[in-house]
């Protein structure tokens, strides 16, 4: 967190809070804009401008590149729980043609301080959770297919309502997308429309994008859409200070020149 305090002065930042139970695909989703902005790919109109966490970055994407013919691609490890309260953060500086430029952090958390914030939000293994519920800027629920189509389908089904609703009750004014990853999966019809109810309930303004590692542009449409609606985040109100009749210096108002 101390990084922080020398680079979020530098322009405005996006902190992107990604939701979804262990194993949902969040650590590889995030990894495959990565990879993909390597390879020159724009991300919401933007291109790759630096990074904070290269060493990161590259930590994760190792497991998904082509070593040898003997060791073949896999995915990122599981995040682990450890003890801190405070999400790990992947840095992405990003650059538009027209010279705006986004600090842009995107949390990696375990699933499970997700599935315990769902279930109890005062709890202190959703310490974590509740940190950065409080302070994204936008969000990113992950609905993993291949559970919702398996054999505990019932069980991750539960599981992601219980964060649609916890997550509706905070999330305000703030821009939501709800990724279906592993989309190679088909998820049952009745499951997949409870989902989408649950959204449209809990959190109107949300839409739905769909990714597979079959086709890798899902992954940078997904995580650039959210990044291009809050690109610019939400406007502050003037501030207007009321003139105080009793103090001459609060009352002054600026000098007009007679005509």
């Amino acid at each position: 967190m101390s990084d922080l305090l020398m680079l979020l002065p530098r322009t405005q930042h996006l902190l992107i809070g990604v939701l979804g139970a262990h194993d949902a695909g969040k650590t590889t989703m995030l990894t495959a804009n990565y990879l993909l902005m390597l390879q020159g790919r724009c991300l919401a109109d933007a291109t790759f401008a630096g990074s904070r966490t290269l060493g990161a970055w590259e930590s994760l994407a190792s497991w998904m590149r082509f070593h040898d013919a003997a060791l073949a691609p896999m995915f990122p490890p599981h995040t682990p729980r450890g003890s801190s309260r405070v999400p790990g953060l992947l840095h992405l500086a990003l650059r538009r043609k027209s010279g705006e430029f986004r600090d842009v952090l995107l949390a990696d958390a375990p699933g499970e301080w997700f599935s315990q914030w769902a279930i109890t939000e005062n709890a202190v293994p959703a310490e974590g959770a509740q940190w950065l519920v409080d302070r994204s800027d936008a969000f990113v629920v992950i609905a993993d297919c291949a559970r919702l189509s398996g054999k505990d389908r019932g069980l991750a089904r539960a599981e992601l309502l219980q964060l649609i609703e916890r997550l509706g009750n905070h999330v305000g004014c703030r821009p939501t997308i709800l990724v279906w990853t592993k989309s190679e999966f088909e998820v049952p019809s009745a499951i997949r429309e409870s989902i989408k109810d649950a959204l449209a309930r809990n959190i109107p303004s949300a839409t739905e994008h769909c990714v597979t590692i079959g086709e890798p542009e899902t992954f940078s449409d997904a995580l650039g859409h959210i990044v291009s609606i809050s690109w610019d985040g939400p406007f502050s109100e003037p501030i207007v200070e009321k003139a105080r009749r009793y103090d001459p210096f609060f009352a002054f108002r600026g000098h007009r020149a007679s005509a």
